[in-house]
């Protein structure tokens, strides 16, 4: 190796150990680590982070796109089977065998993840803690260390971001200053508008920004128009500044609500495994859904996925696409890596629609209802069986009429009626940026229409 040219620890795994797979892993397997881990290192996730990091996201990435095309190629996957064991059978055998000594792998990775944590190396010391949480999600305090060691990323890249020496910042008081008064003279009606009114955006996509915390009086009701299953939107609202409450707040017509906290967990009936037909399946992503990109949050496919982000304090991003049926049955899988991310249901418009979000990194879950624009929490807290290190889980929806029952994983998490739930047949993906940012991968996502 040439002076002054890092080696990384991963350089040391072979493809199999690179993507995180067993060496009898199915192709389908194979794809979805590769996805996966693609998706953590990939360096435009690190185009703010230090050259160190960035070197390192970029050198992960090239040999993770190595290994998926060698093992993704049945050829190219024997022929590296089969070279890696003359490499092994090549190995020189010790005359004097070594003492036997057992080798805590563990130990090892939290050892590096420690280094890299005090010289600053983020990045490799996230994928060090990583690799020992699919080995060990429990050891020591690796969960504590890994949290830690995100957040610290996330504020020196903010910091990055937002760094302005006092010259530039003086010119920029200055130039923005100057905005300001043109933009106030020659079209204040102008930019209320483009603030409070539907806007275009890529693929007949729209983007609406209302206040998500006090009520309206005068619910906005949408213009009518005629969606087919193809069309797809995407809506955002502000910051949730204020904190919702843990309590259940009941509309004015209703007595009686859902508990706050569902029962204990229990698994979904047989029954419903078969039940109903495809209307909509979309896999890639690749036709009919938005994509959109801004300065705080972004939707769009990636990777026959769909992501989306948004920065901390923007509020809920979300796409949505329609469906011929409002009473139906809704599986998705999800990968949170930062915050909240979950589903939208029966949106209707932005004062109205039901939506559902998890934060695994916590363990803790949200049913809100937005209602002529006041959100009312409808079950939420934290459980143990939510937590997932990775961030993955499946959501299984079923609504009908106003009925509604959530399991994630396979475990029903809410089973409650939505009051006033609103009658339409757009359903989609979303993100919730409170007071962190915000990142969820989508796939698999399946509609049916219940009987």
């Amino acid at each position: 190796m040439p002076h002054g040219v890092p080696v990384y620890d991963f350089e040391e795994f072979d493809f199999y150990e690179l993507l995180g797979v067993s060496r009898s892993a199915s192709p389908e397997e194979i794809k979805r680590a590769y996805r996966r881990e693609i998706a953590r290192y990939h360096p435009d996730r690190f185009v703010n982070a230090s050259p160190e990091d960035l070197e390192y996201a970029r050198r992960r990435s090239q040999l993770l796109t190595e290994a998926y095309a060698t093992l993704s190629n049945p050829s190219a996957r024997n022929a590296y089977n089969l070279d890696r064991r003359r490499q092994v059978a090549r190995r020189p055998s010790r005359t004097t065998p070594p003492p036997p000594t057992q080798r805590d792998h563990q130990a090892e990775l939290y050892q590096q993840a420690r280094d890299h944590l005090d010289a600053g190396r983020f990045v490799q010391a996230i994928a060090a803690l990583r690799q020992l949480h699919r080995i060990n999600p429990f050891y020591r305090d690796s969960a504590e260390l890994l949290a830690d060691a995100e957040r610290r990323l996330r504020d020196r890249t903010t910091g990055r971001r937002s760094g302005v020496s006092p010259v530039r910042q003086r010119r920029l008081i200055l130039v923005t200053g100057v905005a300001a008064v043109i933009v106030l003279m020659s079209g204040s009606v102008w930019w209320l508008r483009t603030q409070y009114a539907p806007r275009s955006a890529d693929a007949g996509a729209g983007v609406v920004a209302t206040p998500a915390t006090a009520p309206s009086q005068t619910p906005v009701e949408p213009t009518p128009t005629v969606l087919s299953p193809t069309v797809p939107s995407v809506r955002t609202t502000p910051p949730l500044t204020q904190p919702i409450p843990e309590v259940t707040v009941a509309p004015p017509t209703q007595t009686t609500r859902a508990p706050l906290l569902p029962p204990t967990p229990s698994p979904l009936p047989p029954s419903l495994e078969a039940e109903g037909a495809v209307i909509l399946r979309d896999d890639t992503f690749t036709t009919g859904w938005a994509s959109v990109r801004r300065t705080d949050w972004s939707v769009g496919p990636r990777d026959e996925r769909y992501r989306i982000t948004a920065e901390a304090q923007v509020g809920v991003i979300w796409s949505y696409r329609s469906v011929p049926n409002s009473d139906v049955r809704m599986k998705v899988d999800v990968e949170v890596i930062e915050g909240e991310g979950g589903v939208i249901l029966r949106f209707r418009n932005e004062q109205n629609y039901l939506i559902f979000m998890v934060a695994p990194q916590t363990g803790s879950f949200r049913l809100e209802h937005m209602r002529n624009g006041t959100l009312a929490l409808m079950a939420g807290g934290t459980r143990d069986d939510l937590r997932f290190p990775d961030g993955r889980f499946r959501l299984d929806v079923r609504l009908s009429s106003e009925q509604v029952r959530i399991a994630v994983n396979g475990q029903v998490v809410v089973e409650t009626d939505v009051p006033a739930l609103p009658a339409t047949s757009r359903f989609g993906l979303a993100v919730a940026a409170r007071d962190t940012r915000s990142e969820a991968w989508f796939d698999n996502l399946e509609i049916r229409a219940l009987p």
